[in-house]
């Protein structure tokens, strides 16, 4: 009989500051599981102005209507305009969140492998009424390599303003990933989160947003790393194209330092 998985994220959940002293246990969780949460990977200070910048370049964006600045399954297109994928750029604002979760993450993923590049750097926006997304893989259990996503909180994330529902465990359960099985509800947690606080995903992990019933936006802002050479075909890779195959983990104090025209790696 298979062992009974815990069903709240405190059991994927570990502090940043204890990252430093036992990152392969971490990386082991991550491993296992699909998912780990991180208390406090980013301060606050940073986080709100994150958040204050995700919201002046979504205005501007959705003004513009340009559809390059938007990803492709859940933004641009999205007539609803509960929910947009957000395209970023390197602002002072992103460089800063990224230095503090570079240096707080790096030996977590650098113990599953040792190269990593930049597939995805974005803000994920939903708002009043959101109803949600259906239960869904970003990559592929059959035809991916493994791809991880670090999902950060921009505000504290309550049960009711849409967090997301992972299902840990099925990001290798292929009879669940081909259909031959349903995904058990049972065993699927929130992750609510306070300001700052990220989870980390394995991309093949099946997920979901739920839906935002109050009145209030949920921002998250979110990067996506991939083995060094290779490239998702389920993934829709919502990154802007000039930073496409240029941004590799074992440089990041190199690129998010520099001012960003100064970005030639």
């Amino acid at each position: 009989m298979a062992a009974e998985l815990p069903r709240t994220l405190d059991n994927f959940t570990t502090l940043a500051a204890q990252l430093d002293e036992n990152p392969r246990e971490a990386s082991a969780c991550l491993q296992s599981n699909g998912l780990l949460r991180v208390r406090g990977a980013l301060p606050r200070d940073q986080a709100e102005a994150l958040s204050e910048r995700v919201r002046k370049e979504l205005e501007e964006r959705r003004e513009d209507g340009d559809p390059k600045w938007f990803g492709d399954v859940y933004g641009y297109e999205d007539t609803s305009s509960q929910r947009w994928d957000l395209k970023l750029r390197l602002s002072p604002e992103v460089r800063a969140a990224l230095r503090s979760l570079l240096g707080r993450l790096e030996l977590v993923l650098e113990s599953l492998r040792s190269s990593w590049q930049l597939t995805e750097l974005a803000a994920m926006c939903t708002f009043p009424g959101d109803p949600g997304q259906p239960v869904h893989a970003d990559t592929s259990h059959i035809y991916d390599q493994q791809a991880m996503t670090i999902f950060v909180a921009l505000h504290d994330i309550s049960p009711e303003r849409g967090p997301t529902k992972m299902y840990p465990r099925t990001h290798t359960d292929g009879e669940v990933h081909m259909g031959f099985t349903k995904v058990d509800e049972t065993s699927a947690v929130l992750c609510t989160m306070q300001c700052g606080d990220c989870v980390i995903m394995d991309s093949r992990l099946l997920h979901c947003g739920t839906a935002n019933t109050t009145d209030l936006h949920r921002y998250l802002f979110y990067t996506s790393w991939m083995p060094q050479g290779r490239r998702s075909r389920g993934s829709t890779n919502t990154i802007l194209p000039d930073y496409e195959e240029r941004l590799y983990l074992r440089s990041w104090r190199d690129w998010t330092t520099c001012d960003e025209v100064e970005v030639t790696l």
